[in-house]
């Protein structure tokens, strides 16, 4: 206690002394989207992708409501561009969001964010897919609720965590894979132009689709909302709590036996 105040006594004199020393302010990064007259250009969070060669497309396109992402979809289809769903800080490092070829479009799900659902009688919450991580968890725990598993980076949205297969280290019940918690999906995808040259499907456990849309790294449709389960955060601080209680019981067993183990051995070596 009374070293760390003096590391911190020693830090603020320093600083308040030294006119030289700035304070540094963390500040979001640019969109990894950047357009002009001629196109626009897609970097990942990284500034650099692994062939070290420019994602371009034509366009790109920023829907707010599931209707729009369909449409922009429908429009794809209609021209016959292709199409790669992009997020917010496009935190991927293979070109798993660059479209392939000149004809090319970017649907940002960077302004997609704005409904979350929680169901607390089917212990679920519903977002749609450009929802942050941090916005999600901050929802959930405001309603009394918690995630089961999440990665460590927060910036990520919730259709791309889904469909990279990114996950968290937790060993609890199915795991720390976040898919594996999903209990739904929806899907835009191309469609005829009797139904408007796209449709959402909705995808639940029983569908023969579900498992392969839930990580499909973009190539089967546009995921466009997500419902994942949820725990009552009393439940997991109780599971945790017992699990904690479990392990101070078996350690302590392990350590008795070990010193009655020592006991013995020092006992034989006397009397040898």
């Amino acid at each position: 206690m009374g070293s760390s105040y003096c590391i911190w006594w020693i830090i603020a004199v320093i600083h308040i002394s030294n006119p030289l020393i700035q304070t540094i302010h963390a500040k979001t990064p640019q969109s990894p989207v950047q357009c002009n007259e001629s196109g626009c250009t897609l970097q990942n969070s990284y500034g650099a992708w692994g062939d070290r060669k420019d994602c371009i497309a034509l366009n790109i396109t920023y829907p707010t409501t599931e209707e729009e992402f369909r449409l922009a979809v429908s429009n794809a289809v209609q021209n016959n561009l292709k199409v790669k769903v992009v997020t917010k800080f496009s935190h991927t490092i293979p070109k798993l969001a660059c479209p392939e070829g000149k004809n090319t479009l970017l649907i940002s799900t960077e302004k997609y964010g704005s409904d979350i659902q929680i169901d607390a009688a089917n212990l679920a919450v519903t977002a749609d897919s450009g929802v942050g991580l941090r916005a999600l968890i901050d929802a959930v725990e405001n309603a009394g609720f918690s995630l089961v598993a999440a990665p460590y980076w927060e910036g990520v949205s919730i259709g791309g965590l889904i469909s990279t297969g990114a996950h968290g280290s937790s060993w609890w019940g199915k795991g720390g894979a976040v898919h594996d918690h999903v209990l739904g999906l929806s899907l835009i995808v191309p469609a005829s132009q009797s139904e408007g040259y796209a449709k959402i499907l909705r995808l639940e456990a029983q569908d023969p689709l579900f498992n392969a849309a839930k990580v499909s790294l973009g190539v089967l449709g546009a995921i466009s909302k997500v419902s994942i389960l949820v725990f009552f955060m009393k439940a997991m601080l109780l599971e945790k709590k017992t699990n904690d209680f479990l392990d101070f019981c078996t350690h302590k067993i392990h350590d008795d036996t070990l010193n009655k183990r020592r006991m013995m051995y020092i006992q034989n070596k006397k009397s040898v």
